[in-house]
């Protein structure tokens, strides 16, 4: 007679619901295009691409809030997947993260640890190698690299210190070139050297002032009618820099849409598009030079009642103003596109853009600018994205949809001397 071993079944049954929700995960990013996994945490900007691939390698049950950004990245549908992640957790006996629940975004305050046998994981052909993006092991702990943004500031604002730093930069890349050949010329900060064994180079230092994007601090998604949304900050703001809160709002109407947050930072409407009649609305507000914000702070948004919310608030750094604006609406069939903004006054800005799309296929943003993640609720979605410009010039937020759309575009001047116009 033939014996079973109880702990042996549970295992292998603990085992098929971690494949099942792994093939499930690949299966969406194949829907998605396939996009590599460097690609996926670089639109996220809190997560490495190590940990997305181990998400989808089937080794282990992810996270949910893992599993949230990896569903972000592809454009699924939040409320779907934490129902197949919730009963995924169930099989393999993993307790859901205490305080975690669909439709509020909570991301992880701290950086993910990178898995013990990453670099013993083979990606799929064609795919990036797994490394850890942006960061480098410490002591058995994960650490982040400081942000570009951190000598940027230094060297943006004009003040004699500052320009110091970028002189005393500088000096340390002609010394190493004096050390390797000959300075031939400088212009207009650019240090040209030759030498025997190094051959000719360039070195050119960065335009100071020029606007750059940070990181996404805070979203969240709602499907029952309110009017109100407390937004947990996920990740600490600097003092200085600038909020930008991207707003969908779904069975609404016109009223006021508000922002604050607990350091009593103000915020103001930049843009402001209806679609032609079905009560749909998608706003930008922005709050320039802020007050420091840590991961205990939230975001408090207000507006009229409406049956589902899209809300999302990105992180700035070296922005002195809103320059220029454009909005724009127009039916299913039609791509996005706010139309151009008035031309701009700076040589060097970034460009925000925002689409609410009611519907249809995943959008995607034109050449040029970098996609952020998408929140969507049923087929209903915001989508934001972002590109710096160096020349003035009369810019859009562009993209391709197949449904009712509502765009924004939003061109940010810079805090410090910018690059003169092209």
């Amino acid at each position: 007679m033939s014996t079973t071993d109880p702990g042996a079944a549970a295992m292998a049954e603990r085992r098929a619901a971690v494949a099942d929700f792994a093939t499930a995960l690949r299966q969406l990013r194949v829907e998605a295009g396939k996009p590599s996994f460097r690609a996926m945490a670089g639109a996220t900007g809190v997560i490495s691409h190590t940990t997305l691939h181990e998400a989808a390698s089937g080794s282990r049950l992810p996270s949910w809030p893992t599993t949230r950004i990896y569903v972000q990245a592809c454009g699924g549908c939040e409320t779907e997947w934490h129902q197949r992640w919730v009963a995924a957790a169930k099989a393999a006996s993993v307790p859901e993260p205490a305080g975690v629940r669909a439709g509020v975004d909570q991301r992880p305050t701290g950086l993910p640890a990178v898995p013990p046998d990453a670099a013993g994981t083979s990606p799929e052909p064609g795919q990036d190698q797994p490394a850890v993006s942006g960061h480098t092991a410490r002591r058995g702990r994960l650490w982040r690299r400081p942000p570009t943004r951190a000598v940027g500031a230094l060297i943006g604002a004009g003040s004699p210190r500052r320009f110091r730093v970028l002189t005393y930069v500088v000096v340390l890349m002609v010394g190493a070139a004096i050390g390797a050949g000959t300075v031939l010329a400088t212009h207009k900060g650019t240090v040209t050297v030759t030498g025997p064994a190094k051959g000719t180079g360039t070195v050119t230092a960065p335009a100071p002032g020029a606007p750059g994007y940070v990181a996404r601090i805070a979203s969240a998604t709602g499907t029952t009618y309110a009017t109100s949304t407390r937004l947990p900050v996920t990740h600490a703001v600097a003092a200085g820099d600038t909020l930008v809160v991207a707003m969908m709002l779904t069975n609404t109407h016109t009223g006021t849409v508000s922002a604050t947050d607990s350091q009593g930072n103000t915020y103001t409407p930049a843009a402001d598009q209806a679609d032609d009649g079905a009560g749909d609305r998608t706003l930008v507000l922005t709050a320039i030079a802020v007050k420091a914000l840590s991961t205990s702070d939230t975001i408090a948004l207000g507006y009229p009642s409406t049956g589902e919310q899209h809300l999302a608030v990105d992180e700035l750094t070296n922005v002195k103003a809103v320059d220029r604006h454009a909005a724009a609406t127009g039916a299913a069939g039609t791509d996005f596109t706010s139309g151009p903004t008035p031309t701009t006054t700076a040589g060097s800005e970034l460009v925000f853009g925002v689409a609410g799309v009611q519907g249809g296929a995943a959008a995607t943003w034109a050449s040029g600018f970098t996609a952020l993640p998408t929140l969507s609720v049923s087929h209903d979605q915001l989508a934001t994205g972002y590109k710096t410009v160096a020349a003035t010039g009369a810019y859009a937020a562009a993209g391709t949809c197949d449904h009712q759309w509502m765009a924004a575009a939003v061109a940010f001047a810079p805090s410090g001397p910018s690059a003169p116009p092209v």
